[in-house]
């Protein structure tokens, strides 16, 4: 069974960037999975903290921030009434949005690109000078949007939490590396995830700038997500003024 966004919200969130966040059954299921419950200890910005100080936030509010920016999204779709979702694909798409996140490594990205860092010996242990990667083996590490599709669909808390293999897999979709292919309409709002505009950075650019001090990246969401337009062929932008 879907639960559906419409059900009373059963708890809420007070966040620093978007104000009261309220979430559903569903939602809750899921941030409470031991899978999820991870991106608690996992910062936002790596190792930031050590040169800014405050930079302690994780990628656990962060998701829980996009999600947010999801809900307005949704709103402001249904509002212009050129894309119609069914009540099953507007909470798909808030999951992917908080999930969007769930395979990143320790570290956040600098693990990323571990297997991509160059070492010259002659630094490390006084021989000729030869680079090498750390990973000999050729094989990089998956991007973490791949990684996250491994984990919605191999983990059995989060599986059960989402209502079974099935949605679990379409859920995925939304915001990994595979696009879906149910509808115009959902794939449109889908690359909102990941794309030149997203929901992912118009959070991540106000958290961080919070939280580090630093004018970079102040923008005002709000007036770029009042601005966000759908073009008659179903491409979801933003005015040319914003």
């Amino acid at each position: 069974m879907v639960s559906s966004s419409r059900e009373s919200s059963k708890k809420l969130f007070v966040d620093s960037i978007h104000g009261d966040i309220h979430l559903n059954k569903r939602e809750i299921e899921v941030i409470d999975t031991p899978s999820f419950q991870r991106l608690r200890n996992l910062k936002q910005l790596a190792m930031g903290q050590m040169v800014y100080p405050n930079a302690t936030h994780t990628r656990f509010a962060h998701s829980i921030g996009v999600l947010a920016i999801m809900e307005h999204i949704i709103k402001i779709a249904a509002d212009t009434k050129r894309i119609e979702l069914s009540d099953e694909e507007k909470e798909n798409l808030r999951l992917a949005a908080l999930l969007h996140d769930i395979g990143h490594y320790p570290y956040s990205h600098l693990m990323e690109r571990i297997d991509r860092v160059e070492l010259i010996e002659e630094q490390v242990e006084g021989a000729k000078a030869t680079k090498k990667t750390l990973d000999e083996s050729g094989t990089p590490y998956p991007e973490h949007d791949l990684v996250g599709t491994l984990i919605v669909n191999g983990q059995k808390d989060l599986i059960d939490a989402l209502g079974g293999k099935e949605r679990a897999e379409a859920i995925g979709n939304l915001f990994g590396p595979k696009r879906p292919t149910t509808s115009k309409e959902i794939l449109q709002l889908s690359k909102l995830v990941h794309s030149s505009l997203d929901m992912d950075r118009l959070d991540y650019l106000l958290r961080d700038s919070l939280a580090t001090g630093v004018p970079y990246g102040k923008i005002d969401v709000n007036y770029l997500l009042n601005n966000l337009k759908i073009s008659p062929s179903g491409t979801v932008g933003i005015s040319e003024k914003a």
